[in-house]
């Protein structure tokens, strides 16, 4: 994940902000101090084979990260609202949508919209560093790489990289509720287990069955959240986050059909479900090629 240089002025802007406000400035140095150790912290994440579908491990590791930094921008956001000024809240808005049109990559920078005044000083305070890419992020065949806005669906590509984004929110928040999440990992662990055995056989409707498989272990984690939410308690209250169902519902547009047919039952399922949408896409590689 990187800002783009086309960013630059609303760095700068945020550079004179945190030197006239003192209230800002207050705010943007305590998150300045906590981020490194939850940037870091998350870095150290394990992330369990269902997770990673078909994305490397180093590669889960960094969107794990990057699902860090977006919380950490909101929480940011939610402290800062009730102290910077409008008149500048307004001329920072203005500047990141301008650099989001100048870039061109909207995929990469879409979600900088859900912080504030000093999110991108905060993102270089933890230890990112501007990168200029010297070729497109993704073959991008939607249009939502470039604008972050969904026309009538994902493109294969966005399609997965949703996906990685939505698995890495789950593992975020799963780390938090560690009981929990132990329990949803074992019947991904076993979903993925039976998904791998019912690919060795051979069958005149494979995608059907491996469909099947994965209901199996939805079934079960509805009946494994159901409780929880009942509850209301530190496993039920707040999860999932507003990001995982944003994710959820753009997986729902996504061309392959399998992770359509995750991601539409992702409300009934609870966390998890983004590990069956990665197991989808897995099963669609180890199938169709």
């Amino acid at each position: 994940m990187s800002v783009l240089p086309w960013f630059d002025a609303a760095v700068g802007f945020e550079r004179e902000v945190l030197a006239r406000d003192g209230a800002v400035r207050s705010v943007f140095e305590e998150f300045r101090v906590s981020g490194v150790g939850r940037v870091r912290a998350a870095g150290a994440v394990r992330v369990g084979s269902p997770w990673r579908g078909i994305t490397s491990s180093s590669g889960m590791r960094s969107a794990v990260v990057e699902s860090e930094v977006f919380a950490l921008w909101g929480e940011y956001a939610a402290r800062v609202a009730g102290v910077v000024a409008a008149a500048d809240a307004a001329r920072w808005s203005a500047l990141v949508g301008e650099g989001a049109v100048r870039s061109g990559r909207g995929l990469l920078v879409d979600e900088v919209w859900v912080s504030a005044v000093g999110a991108l000083s905060l993102r270089e305070a933890w230890g990112f560093r501007p990168v200029v890419p010297n070729r497109a992020f993704i073959d991008c065949g939607c249009g939502f790489a470039e604008s972050g806005v969904v026309g009538r669906g994902l493109c294969v590509e966005c399609g997965e990289v949703i996906v990685r984004r939505w698995a890495a929110e789950e593992v975020r928040l799963l780390a938090g509720v560690p009981d929990y999440g132990v329990r949803v990992e074992e019947i991904l662990v076993d979903t993925e287990a039976r998904q791998d055995k019912q690919i060795g056989r051979r069958s005149e409707t494979p995608a059907s069955d491996l469909k099947d498989v994965r209901s199996r272990g939805g079934r079960r984690l509805g009946r494994l959240s159901g409780p929880a939410r009942r509850r209301g308690g530190s496993e039920g209250r707040g999860l999932p986050s507003e990001r995982w169902r944003g994710l959820g519902q753009l997986g729902a547009k996504a061309m392959q059909t399998s992770v359509r047919a995750e991601s539409v039952r992702a409300p009934k399922r609870g966390l998890g479900a983004a590990g069956l949408a990665a197991l989808a896409l897995k099963s669609d590689r180890d199938v169709l090629g």
